[in-house]
């Protein structure tokens, strides 16, 4: 009797050692676990406010950034000195799932608003730009040619296209501010209502864009696509 008494004495014991250092184990696991999700929450919360110090907004599911004036082809411009800086907002950045290749224009020509001035190629389906104001080419972004990748990672910055200088300054009726916002929210709208009636189906929740439905959009539809939002 008091053999089996000693024998379950030790494995009391033994099991009753084995769940504390699983406590132990668990509970260290648990401390990591909540800080690697405090340290990702704290780097959430700097990029959002940097982003927000930056000037980029919500509108409608799509990024805006205040400080830019928006053209009708979705084109954003930034004054720099004489010069404007041109890049492609983040609806028309959007439109192409990924971007293969950058064809820009060479400085000292002359564009006509309106008319198409670059050309972006995402595969088998590529699309041209409208210049936003009339003047002439001064300066092209090399780096997005050479990485045209830096068209949807950072569009309104490092992204830009070409810079231009204005022959008149009607460029200054351009929308901006919350004016800007407004519409580009809308616009998110108009996008969402394009797909749901191209390809049979809701292509957004609220306005928030869901993947990459320009991409099952057959050659008319694209076409369609290009000229009710980017004017080309």
């Amino acid at each position: 009797m008091n053999g089996i008494l000693e024998t379950l004495t030790t494995i009391g014991i033994f099991l009753g050692g084995l769940l504390a250092r699983v406590g132990v184990v668990l509970g260290v696991m648990l401390v990591l676990v909540a800080a690697a999700l405090l340290l990702l929450g704290v780097a959430r919360l700097a990029r959002t406010a940097l982003l927000w110090a930056r000037g980029y907004r919500a509108a409608g599911g799509l990024r805006f950034r205040a400080g830019l004036s928006y053209a009708p082809g979705h084109t954003w411009l930034r004054a720099d000195g004489s010069r404007l800086r041109v890049g492609l907002d983040d609806l028309a950045q959007r439109l192409f799932p990924w971007a293969v290749a950058v064809e820009l224009p060479v400085p000292g020509q002359r564009v006509k608003a309106g008319q198409p001035v670059a050309r972006i190629s995402a595969g088998k389906q590529e699309a041209f730009v409208a210049a936003p104001t009339s003047g002439t080419v001064v300066a092209v972004n090399a780096a997005v040619a050479r990485d045209p990748a830096l068209l949807k990672s950072d569009g309104y910055g490092r992204g830009w296209l070409f810079a231009v200088e204005p022959e008149e300054s009607s460029w200054k009726k351009l929308l901006t501010g919350e004016a800007a916002r407004s519409w580009l929210k809308a616009e998110a709208d108009r996008l969402a209502r394009f797909y749901e009636h191209q390809l049979g189906y809701a292509a957004a929740d609220g306005g928030t864009l869901l993947g990459p439905p320009s991409s099952m959009l057959g050659e008319e539809q694209w076409k369609a696509l290009t000229r009710a939002f980017l004017g080309t």
